[in-house]
């Protein structure tokens, strides 16, 4: 594992088979994902309430995530005699180096779950606000695919200003809602 920083946000490199079966393990993306929804951090007992596992499991977990660097203590609280542990989900962006061949396969299934998971719901939120006679705005979730023609250096450019954006909005702020996303952009031809 290496960890960088780029744009002010530290980037945690993952190549080895173990340390991507580290990250990629359904219930850690589901934490990671439950975590980064919860402005106030949540426990292990909440997250196992959530998940329906066992308290000790959903620590197991968080432990693991801890070790590399996406999860962290946000805060304790004396809680009826105990002490809590609140945590959140780190600032920081997983980068995935396929070195070994088992970890190039984890990487292509890692990413086909993770855009199939974010289409899937965002679409139960659709369904949600129309069972609730509501009609979807343009800020409830949408779509976009197409083609755009770019040069190397104004997708490198895309790229920043996408980082940037990220970066400068990864953090709940009064009157934000979390919204999930996934882009995909890759070089689909020949230079013109």
């Amino acid at each position: 594992m290496e960890i960088t920083e780029k744009n002010g946000r530290k980037q945690i490199w993952l190549q080895t088979e173990k340390e991507l079966r580290a990250y990629v393990h359904p219930l850690r993306q589901r934490i990671l994902q439950l975590l980064a929804l919860a402005p106030a951090g949540m426990t292990a007992k909440q997250l196992a309430d959530r998940l329906q596992i066992a308290p000790s499991s959903a620590g197991h977990h968080l432990a693991a995530l801890e070790r590399i660097g996406l999860v962290r203590l946000a805060r304790t609280e004396l809680v009826h005699g105990l002490t809590a542990k609140y945590y959140e989900a780190a600032p920081a962006d997983i980068c995935l180096r396929d070195t070994e061949p088992a970890a190039a396969e984890m990487k292509n299934a890692l990413m086909q779950d993770a855009v199939n998971g974010i289409y899937g719901r965002m679409m139960r939120a659709v369904r949600e606000l129309e069972e609730r006679g509501e009609a979807p705005g343009p800020g409830d979730g949408d779509t976009m695919t197409g083609v755009i023609h770019l040069t190397k250096a104004e997708a490198a450019g895309l790229q920043e200003t996408l980082l940037a954006f990220f970066a400068a909005h990864d953090r709940p702020r009064e009157g934000t809602v979390p919204y999930e996303y996934a882009v995909i952009a890759y070089a689909a031809g020949e230079t013109t």
